[in-house]
């Protein structure tokens, strides 16, 4: 049905900015994620209509590499328009744009109807972009859950597929899967990778993706005890060996502190953060922060002031080896202090703080 409509849109596809003169590897393309945020621009009908380009130069000059653009709703002409409007504004301030879809109903029956509307949804966001956009990642499904965590032939098979789908269209395009269980670490080696695919796909995997929950009547930090975090470091090094015995790249996408943010963050809320991030930053593995929402306020087009110290820590934490930090970049303060230049920055160096209301324009 939307052949036609595709045939169309990519025609009036713009060009990337990110030009190479030879194509990026998964380990290149890792590195240069550096530290992200999950954003609900297209998920929500407020972060749809909320969306203004120019939160994406905010979220750059606050050290922010990428955003993971969470998608739920099946795709539409309006849909696949307003991902375009997301990737550019990305391409235009320099921030890597990851498209991760949630598919909801193949999680919940991974039957063969629901795995071809699988194939089906990303064939069409696929063809859409064609081979332009080349930093644009696709994360094929975020959290697989729900059945899939009894039915490991099904997810592999659905992977197969859309990554083989997705290849034929663009046989560069950078793609993520993710384990059953909500993308446990300890999962990784269950997943079923393609020979020879290390120069384009990615492992994505979440810890604490909500922050610290009771889990089994126990939590996993409290104080900060060494039994604590020595079990976060296993579940991180469950990840750095795997990525050494398969030779591909990982990626967190998404981690979080726990509770309501949108104040000044408790004491306990910034002892994890900074052990979390300086953890992931030890051994170089890119990480997105969840959710948006959290620190900026779409609505006023300005980052949330409560939450600030934690949004500095969990982007550029002071670690033993700051060196070690992925996407190694110098962030003095997220919200109100001094601000790198972006690529854009010949376009947007004179530009003034924007009116709280344009954040709702467009």
């Amino acid at each position: 049905m939307l052949k036609p409509l595709i045939a169309v849109v990519m025609l009036l596809a713009g060009t990337s900015v990110f030009a190479a003169d030879t194509p990026l590897t998964a380990a290149q393309y890792a590195q240069k994620l550096g530290v992200g945020m999950d954003v609900d621009w297209a998920r929500t009908d407020r972060g749809i209509r909320e969306f203004d380009p120019l939160i994406v130069r905010d979220f750059y000059d606050a050290g922010i590499r990428h955003v993971r653009i969470r998608v739920a709703d099946n795709m539409t002409e309006a849909r696949l328009i307003h991902l375009r409007k997301l990737v550019e504004a990305c391409e235009q301030y320099g921030i890597i744009p990851v498209i991760a879809y949630q598919a909801d109903n193949f999680k919940a029956d991974p039957d063969a109807k629901n795995e071809a509307q699988l194939v089906a949804w990303w064939s069409t966001v696929a063809n859409f972009f064609g081979t332009g956009h080349p930093t644009l990642g696709f994360d094929v499904i975020y959290e697989p859950a729900d059945k899939l965590n009894r039915d490991l032939p099904a997810l592999n098979r659905a992977y197969e597929n859309v990554v083989r789908t997705l290849h034929n269209i663009d046989a560069q395009r950078m793609i993520f899967i993710a384990p059953r269980l909500r993308a446990a670490p300890e999962d990784l080696s269950s997943l079923k990778l393609p020979p020879h695919s290390q120069n384009y796909l990615l492992a994505e995997w979440h810890i604490f993706p909500w922050g610290p929950q009771k889990n089994s009547g126990k939590y996993p930090w409290t104080s900060g005890t060494a039994a604590e975090k020595a079990a976060i470091r296993a579940r991180i090094n469950t990840a750095v060996r795997w990525q050494q015995k398969s030779g591909h790249a990982s990626w967190v996408g998404g981690w979080a502190v726990g509770e309501s943010i949108k104040n000044v963050p408790t004491e306990s809320q910034m002892a994890f953060a900074h052990f979390m991030a300086c953890e992931l930053n030890k051994v170089k593995i890119p990480y997105a922060i969840n959710t948006d929402t959290q620190f900026y306020d779409g609505e006023e087009g300005a980052w949330r002031p409560g939450p600030e110290p934690l949004l500095k820590m969990m982007i550029a934490p002071e670690c033993d080896k700051p060196d070690a930090r992925p996407g190694h970049h110098e962030v003095k303060s997220p919200v109100h202090g001094e601000k790198s230049a972006s690529p854009a920055a010949a376009s947007t160096t004179e530009l003034k703080a924007r009116p709280a209301s344009s954040a709702s324009q467009g």
